[in-house]
C-alpha cells in the first residue's frame, strides 16, 4: 500500500513539474483560468485567447513562444483584465512568421533591466502584427518590444492606443527598438496612445524604410535633451499629426539619407521641434515650415491685419451714419454716444491658408460738435480667437474729426473724416514642441498696431445711393514672442470704394424705423508680405491674393425714439457677410442729449 501511495505521489509531482515547465499548444485554445506553464505553439495557424481576468504567469522566460522558426500564423488575443507575465527577460517570443498579438490587458516582463530584458522579442520574425488597444499595457524594465539585428525582424506592424513603456531609469532601454538593418517597420500611435521610456536611449528606434505616425504621445521621460525618436537607417518617414505630442529630440543618424519628417497638425497650428541630422521637411497642411530644426507659426495675427482695418473703416462709417440720423432729429449742438456689441465668425479656408476666427468686440463711440468739425472719440475692447490655439486681446483708442462744412474738403465730397489711434495687443499662443516635458508650450507677446483712416462721401438724392471712398493705413512695429518667434515691422494699406443708402419710416411724432445697406469693395494695396524668424532662422510669408481683397454687404435695422427735445434714444442691429467667408452681427445702443 505504501508503495502505491509513493507511486501516486510521484505521478502527481511529474504532472505538476511538466505543467510548470511547458505545455504544447497544437490547436485553438482559450484560457479562462490562470496557468503557470510555458505555452509552446507546435502547429501553424493556432489561436490563443486569454479571457475571464485570467493570466499566464511564467517563472522564467518565454511565457508564450513558437516551437521553432518554422511555426507561423499564431494569433494571441488578451482580453481586458487578463495578462501574460514572465519573471525572466522575455515574455513572448514571436520567432517564426505572421505572429499576431491583440492586447487589451497586460503583457509584462519582470526580469532584470538592461538590453537583454524584453517583453516581446521580435528576433527571427517576419510580418509580426501587434495591436495594443485602449487600456492595454505592454511594459518592461528594459526594452519593451525588441527586434534583433542578428536574426532580423522585418515588416513589423505596431498599432498602439494604450501604453507601451520601458520603466527603468538607469538603463539604456527603449520602448520600441528595431535594429539598423530591420526593414519595413510600421508604427501607428493613435490619439490617447502613449509610448514612453525613462532611460537614456531613444524611446523609439527604427531601422530602414520604416514609417512612424503619431497622434498620441511619444515621450522620453529622462530628459528633453535625450532622443525620443532615432532613425538608424535610410528612407524612413515620421508623420506627426493632429494634437499628438513628442518629448525629446528627433534624430536621424549621421550619414543617413532619405529620411522625411512630415507635419500634419492642421492649418495655422504653431510648432517647434528640435531635430538632429538630415531631414526633408514637409507640412502636409500647406503651412510654411522653416528649417533649422522644424518650425512653423500661425500667421493669423499678421494675415488678418488688412481685414481688421477694413472692418474698422466699415464700422466707423456705420456709426457716422447713425450719428447723422440722430443729428437730424435733435439739431447740431448736441453730444452723442453709443455702445456697440459685435461678434463675427470667419470660416477657415485650407486652400489659401486663411484661418478660422471668432471675434467678440465692445466699443464706445462718442461725437461732439465743434464749430465746422465734429470731434470723434472711439474706445474699443475685443478678443480674436483663431482656429489653432492662438488668441489676441485688443484695447484701442482712436480719435479724429468729421468734416461736414469744410470748403476745401467739400470739393471732394459732402462729408469727410479722419481718424487715428493705437491698438494695444496681448497675444497668447500654444505651440507643440519636443523641448518641453509636456510636449506643449504657452507663449505670449505684447505689441502695438497704429491706425490711420480717412474717407470722403458724396450724398445723393433719394433715387441714387451715396458713394464714398476710404483709405486705411496701419503700422505694426517689430516684436518678439516669448519663445522662438520674431516678427519684423509690417505696414498695411487698404483702399475701399462703397455705395450706401438709408430709408426712414415714421411711426408717429416720436418714433422712427431706419433701414440701411452698404456694399463695400476693399483692396489691400500694401503689406502682402510678412518677414519673420523662427529661432533665429529668417523666413517670409506672402498672403494668397484671394485674402487681400473683399466684397462686403452690410445691412442694418434701427429703431429711434425721441424722449424729449433734449434726449434721443436709438437701438440698431447690423449684419454683415463678405467674400472672405465672414459673417457678423452687432447691436448698439445710442443716446444723444443736450450737453
Amino acid at each position: 500500500m505504501n508503495k502505491l501511495k509513493k507511486l501516486l505521489v510521484t505521478f502527481i509531482l511529474l504532472i505538476q513539474m511538466n505543467s510548470s515547465f511547458g505545455a504544447n499548444v497544437g490547436e485553438d485554445t482559450t484560457f479562462s483560468s490562470d496557468a503557470t506553464a510555458q505555452q509552446i505553439v507546435t502547429a501553424d495557424d493556432v489561436d490563443i485567447i486569454i479571457t475571464n481576468n485570467s493570466s499566464i504567469t511564467r517563472t522564467g522566460q518565454k511565457a508564450i513562444k513558437n516551437s521553432d522558426a518554422e511555426t507561423t500564423g499564431t494569433t494571441l488575443t488578451i482580453h481586458s483584465g487578463s495578462a501574460v507575465t514572465s519573471t525572466g527577460n522575455n515574455t513572448i517570443s514571436t520567432e517564426g512568421g505572421d505572429f499576431t498579438i491583440t492586447n487589451s490587458g497586460t503583457i509584462q516582463a519582470l526580469g532584470n533591466s538592461g538590453s537583454n530584458s524584453k517583453t516581446i522579442n521580435l528576433s527571427g520574425s517576419d510580418g509580426v502584427s501587434i495591436t495594443n488597444n485602449s487600456g492595454g499595457i505592454i511594459t518592461s524594465p528594459g526594452h519593451t518590444i525588441l527586434g534583433s539585428s542578428g536574426s532580423g525582424a522585418d515588416n513589423t506592424t505596431i498599432e498602439n492606443s494604450g501604453q507601451i513603456t520601458s520603466i527603468n531609469t538607469s538603463s539604456s532601454s527603449s520602448a520600441i527598438i528595431v535594429a539598423d538593418n530591420d526593414t519595413g517597420t510600421t508604427i501607428t500611435n493613435n490619439s490617447g496612445g502613449e509610448i514612453t521610456s525613462k532611460g537614456s536611449k531613444a524611446t523609439i528606434v527604427l531601422g530602414v524604410s520604416s514609417t512612424l505616425t503619431n497622434s498620441g504621445t511619444i515621450k522620453n521621460n529622462k530628459s528633453v535633451d535625450n532622443n525620443s525618436i532615432q532613425l538608424k537607417g535610410n528612407n524612413n518617414t515620421i508623420t506627426l499629426k493632429d494634437s499628438g505630442v513628442v518629448v525629446g529630440v528627433i534624430k536621424a543618424k549621421d550619414g543617413t539619407t532619405g529620411n522625411t519628417l512630415k507635419l500634419n497638425h492642421g492649418v495655422g497650428k504653431s510648432y517647434y521641434y528640435n531635430t538632429s541630422g538630415d531631414f526633408t521637411l514637409q507640412d502636409l497642411d500647406g503651412n510654411q515650415v522653416v528649417n533649422g530644426s522644424a518650425g512653423s507659426v500661425g500667421q493669423g495675427g499678421s494675415e488678418i491685419l488688412d481685414e481688421v482695418l477694413g472692418r474698422k473703416s466699415l464700422n466707423l462709417r456705420q456709426s457716422l451714419s447713425r450719428y447723422k440720423n440722430a443729428e437730424e432729429n435733435l439739431g447740431k449742438v448736441r453730444s452723442w454716444g453709443e455702445i456697440n456689441f459685435s461678434s463675427f465668425k470667419k470660416k477657415q479656408n485650407n486652400q489659401n491658408l486663411s484661418l478660422g476666427l471668432n471675434s467678440a468686440d465692445l466699443s464706445i463711440n462718442l461725437m461732439y460738435p465743434n464749430q465746422d468739425k465734429d470731434l470723434i472719440l472711439s474706445l474699443g475692447n475685443g478678443n480674436q480667437k483663431f482656429t489653432k490655439d492662438h488668441n489676441i486681446h485688443r484695447y484701442s483708442i482712436h480719435s479724429g474729426f468729421l468734416f461736414k462744412d469744410n470748403p476745401i474738403l467739400n470739393k471732394f465730397g459732402d462729408e469727410s473724416f479722419i481718424l487715428g489711434g493705437i491698438n494695444l495687443k496681448t497675444s497668447e499662443r500654444e505651440i507643440l514642441t519636443n523641448t518641453r516635458s509636456s510636449g506643449k508650450l504657452s507663449i505670449g507677446d505684447n505689441y502695438e498696431t497704429y491706425d490711420l483712416l480717412a474717407g470722403t462721401k458724396i450724398n445723393n438724392d433719394f433715387l441714387m445711393p451715396n458713394i464714398g471712398a476710404t483709405v486705411g493705413l496701419s503700422y505694426t512695429p517689430s516684436h518678439n514672442e516669448s519663445h522662438y518667434y520674431g516678427w519684423d515691422n509690417k505696414v498695411v494699406s487698404n483702399l475701399s470704394v462703397y455705395l450706401d443708402d438709408s430709408y426712414k419710416l415714421n411711426l408717429g411724432k416720436n418714433y422712427q424705423i431706419n433701414l440701411g445697406w452698404i456694399v463695400d469693395v476693399r483692396k489691400m494695396v500694401l503689406g502682402k508680405d510678412q518677414d519673420y524668424e523662427i529661432n533665429g532662422t529668417a523666413a517670409n510669408y506672402s498672403q494668397d491674393v484671394d485674402t487681400t481683397q473683399e466684397v462686403t454687404l452690410a445691412t442694418n435695422l434701427g429703431f429711434d425714439k425721441k424722449i424729449s427735445d433734449n434726449h434721443f434714444f436709438k437701438f440698431n442691429i447690423d449684419s454683415t457677410i463678405s467674400t472672405q467667408e465672414l459673417t457678423s452681427f452687432s447691436g448698439n445702443f445710442a443716446y444723444k442729449f443736450a450737453f
